[in-house]
Parts: C-alpha cells; structure tokens; sequence
C-alpha cells in the first residue's frame, strides 16, 4: 500500500523547479506529475503550471516513459546529481535517453539481471563508512557517465559490466578519484570495443557476445587490490576517502592493457584458441626463463623503496607497477602468486579473455596454512570456465580436504570493504601478540574467507570437503557457465566459517 508523502516545492529564480525534498530524499521522478498521481502524492499547482525548457520537458517524459514499466530503476536514477542538481543539460537529457532505450529495446535477459544486480548492490551502505558516502546508487552513475560519452549498443552489457565493478571507486573516492573513474571506465568500454573489432576481424569468438559473468570479470581491473595493496588497499579507507594514488596503483590501466596486448601480438602469445594462449602466457613467465621470480619459500625476498616508501618486494596489489617498473625496465618480475594472479588477469583481458582467481585451501582452522592459487577464465566455445592444468597442479595436496575459493568483484558493495576491515584488524591484533610482522607495507595476510570478495565453491564443508583431486577435476572439466554466474554474481554473503 503507498503512503501519500508530503512534499514541499521550490521554484529557483530561473523558473527551474528544484526536486523535491521528501522523507526518501531528494528525487527528481517527483517532479513528474503522472509518477506523483501513481504514488498517491499531490500535484501542487505550481507544479502542474510551470514553464519547462525542452530539456526539463524530455527527461520528465523519459523518467515518465521508464517509471511505467520499471519504477524501481527510475527511482534510483532520479536520486542521482545530475538531476538533483537543478542543472539538467543536454547531455544528461542524451545520457538519460540512452538508458531508457537500453532498458526499454532490451531483447537479452542479462539487461535486466545486471540492472536487478544494479539496483541491489550498487549503493553504498553508509554505516561502512567513517566519512560521507553518497546515498545514492553510484553503479548507476557510472552507467550514466558512460551514456554522456558513448552510445551504447544493443543490449549493451559490456557497459553495465564495467559500471557494475567500477561503482565502488565512486562510493568512497576523492573528486579526483570520481573524475578518473569518469575517464577511465569510458576508455575501457572503448578499449574492449576495440578489441571486440580486432577479434571478429581475426574469425575469434568475440568477447561482446560473452555471458554477463564473463564480462563482469573482464570489467574489472583492480585485481586483489581490495584484499591486499601495501597502503593503498581500499579496505585501509573506511575512515578517510580513497586518494587518486592509491586508485591508480591498484587499478590496472588502459595504457597497462595497450602495451600487453602489443606484446602478446608480437611475440605470437595471442591464439584463436583461448586455452593455448593461456598455456603460452603462463609458460612464458614461469616456466621458459623464467620472467618471473617467486620471492618467498627461498626466493630473493627483500625491500624495495617505492615513491619514498620502504615496502617488501612481493604482494604489491598493482598489476601497474610491476609491469612497468619490473617486467619492461628488467624483463623479469619479482612477486608471490598473490602478484601473479592479477598480473596474468591483465595479461588475458588485455586481449578480452575474461579470467578471474580461486584459491584452493587446505580445510583448516583457524587459519588456514597450506595452499594454491590460480587463473580461471572463460573459454567462449564450450561456454564454460577452466585453468590451466599446470598452473593448478603446481602444489597437490593429495586427498587432503579441499575448499576451492572464489573471489568476487565488488558488485555487491555493501559489507564488500568492511568484512575484509573487520578481519584485517582481528588477524593484526593477533601477529602483534605473536611477535610477527604487521606493517602492511612489509608483509600482509590475503583475507579469503570473509563476506563478499571471496566466496566458498563446490563441496566447502570442513568434514564433508571434497579432495583436491576432485575439485581440480570439476575445474579442469570446465564449470558451466550458469554455475559460475550463480556464484559470482548471485550467492549471498559467505557466512564467514572460518573464524
């Protein structure tokens, strides 16, 4: 049942109406007086009698046209800035239309899942936060930035895909952070179209015609920076906004992307088959060479002085910097598999293969001590995701109890950052009382059992654990395309089991 809800109604000099200020905020679908009949509000005369520019008229006839038949989505966009403002422009007229047509000529399902996901997840929940976090959605306004520079295709889940995963940056970054974001996510969308153009040119499987969760993962560029980054990791920003250094350390670049993807075309990584590039990349640096160096367990562990900083020389959380700074000045590169993973991510989606990470753990407790780590990505032809056979088999654990995990980009922000804070801090409290280390700069913990970063897969029970054997089996076998969208976009938040 709707509550008529009392507004008051403002009119700024220039004649523009101000939206109106209710118990659920300021909105712009307010000011429509139709949205106002439907939800058993009064239409104020001054309402009903003002003079409007054509662009106040068009964006009240598209939020009109988009509450009909998806009130929730015309709501949450109606929240955002750009309309609250009282500063329509043409161009959020344009992005605003661009929208509504996504929305309303969608012939994909997956359009309306990732607005569902969208609407869910996609704004942040202020009690995770010591500052002031925006109270709207902000996965829709990075959707919006993208509608103000491109035009989108067809049932354009690349677009949503990338401001599904680049929401978060928005929730908690500094207006430089925001206005990185603005650039970046649009060079991204360009970058894969781009690469989209290049595969279908080339007879390859195209990666705009991949599933939702397959471009989810390739959306995302800041590999297992929210877990771990030296300084710069997120979830060390909950009581003071995320600064333009640390989003440019922890998000790979398109100038990162561009160089690799040269790379892999000239030393003949690239393959049609998506399984032999990825046999050829994970060749190329562990085994022929090597090009990469493991830095624990025996390896050349030391300190490294960045930008004035004295930090250990592995678990960096930047794909940027030991690409840069490592691979091209050195050829080789220095890091645990923790720098290995997100750096071969980059290397794949480089070339638009969507790849993400699993860890495979020994079943422990408290804490768990034994375990690998490896690339899953997703291979078009048998519309399944897979690994490289011997990168998962680099450690066996023999029959031990095995829990496979996943992690997750923050699609689902709420609890996203602050479960990781939460354990973080219980995991220091407890080296401190050990006597061990706990400067992140020198040395952190990979957090892989808490809320929605990382996510336990197939049989995870500590008494019933399925072997290694088996569950590198069902990888290798391929999961199911389905199965892993279930897991990486629509599964609740891991129970936190392990503590």
């Amino acid at each position: 049942m709707l509550i008529p809800l009392t507004t008051v109604l403002s009119l700024s000099v220039a004649g523009c109406v101000t939206p109106p200020s209710t118990k659920l905020g300021k909105n712009y679908v307010y000011q429509v007086p139709s949205i106002r009949e439907r939800l058993g509000m009064s239409v104020p005369k001054s309402l009903s009698e003002q003079e409007l520019s054509w662009k106040e008229k068009e964006a009240l006839q598209f939020f009109e046209k988009l509450y009909s038949t998806h009130p929730q989505l015309a709501i949450e966009l109606g929240k955002l800035p750009e309309f609250t403002d009282n500063k329509i422009s043409a161009s959020d007229v344009e992005a605003l239309e661009d929208i509504v047509d996504l929305t309303l000529t969608a012939t994909n399902p997956e359009v309306k899942e990732a607005f569902d996901l969208m609407l869910k997840g996609g704004t942040p929940r202020q009690r995770d936060f010591r500052y002031k976090v925006p109270s709207y959605n902000t996965e829709l306004e990075v959707l919006f930035w993208l509608a103000e520079q491109n035009e989108f295709k067809k049932d354009d889940t690349l677009a949503q895909a990338l401001a599904m995963v680049n929401g978060l940056w928005v929730s908690m970054g500094t207006d430089e952070v925001r206005e990185a974001v603005y650039k970046d996510t649009n060079d991204l969308l360009n970058y894969f179209r781009e690469t989209n153009e290049t595969q279908k040119a080339r007879g390859y499987y195209c990666l705009e015609d991949y599933p939702l969760e397959a471009k989810v993962a390739l959306a995302w560029t800041g590999g297992q920076s929210v877990n771990v980054a030296k300084h710069y990791t997120p979830s060390l920003y909950l009581k003071k906004k995320y600064l333009l250094e640390a989003y440019e350390w922890c998000v790979t670049s398109v100038e990162t992307l561009q160089a690799m993807r040269e790379i892999m075309n000239d030393r003949k990584i690239l393959s049609q088959d998506v399984n032999r590039t990825v046999d050829n990349l994970i060749n190329y640096f562990w085994y022929n060479g090597p090009h990469w160096v493991y830095t624990l367990h025996g390896g050349p562990e030391g300190e490294v002085t960045v930008d004035g900083v004295r930090m250990s020389n592995f678990e960096y959380g930047s794909t940027n910097y030991i690409f840069w700074e490592q691979y091209m000045k050195e050829g080789t590169v220095f890091g645990v598999s923790f720098d290995f993973l997100p750096f071969i991510d980059s290397w794949l989606k480089s070339v638009g293969i969507a790849s993400n990470d699993i860890w495979m753990v020994v079943a422990e407790r408290p804490r768990y001590h034994h375990f690998n780590d490896f690339n899953i990505y997703y291979n078009p032809l048998k519309d399944t995701w897979t690994a490289n056979e011997r990168q998962i088999s680099v450690w066996s654990f023999g029959n031990s109890p095995a829990e496979f995990i996943l992690f997750r980009p923050p699609v689902h922000q709420p609890s996203y950052l602050s479960h990781i804070a939460k354990h973080r801090q219980s995991d220091l409290r407890w080296r401190r009382k050990e006597g061990l280390p706990s400067d992140v700069d020198s040395i952190d913990v990979v957090y892989l059992d808490v809320g929605w970063a990382y996510y336990p897969i197939l049989d995870t029970s500590f008494k019933k654990g399925i072997s290694y054997h088996e569950a590198k089996d069902k990888v290798l076998d391929g999961v199911p395309s389905l199965q892993m969208r279930e897991w990486l976009l629509h599964s609740g938040k891991n129970p936190d089991s392990w503590w």
